[in-house]
């Protein structure tokens, strides 16, 4: 009884994150197409950095002062 509530609690965790990361990843796919190139391009180095693939240190801009500029 008590390895299938291990196994149980291991699936529903599991779906969890993958939900999690495919909403994640929708939200970055939006900003990337809805942004300017500058924009990809720190989208695209805050993702590296999220992923391990980043330089460690701060960031070139504070998170406040980052927002998605509209395309013309």
């Amino acid at each position: 009884m008590m390895l299938t509530a291990v196994i149980v609690t291991a699936a529903v965790l599991g779906v969890a994150k993958v939900v999690r990361d495919w909403l994640i990843l929708r939200q970055v796919r939006a900003a990337m197409e809805a942004g300017t190139p500058e924009d990809r391009v720190r989208i695209g180095m805050r993702l590296a950095e999220a992923l391990g693939g980043g330089q460690p240190g701060p960031s070139a801009e504070p998170p406040a002062a980052e927002g998605v500029t509209p395309r013309p």
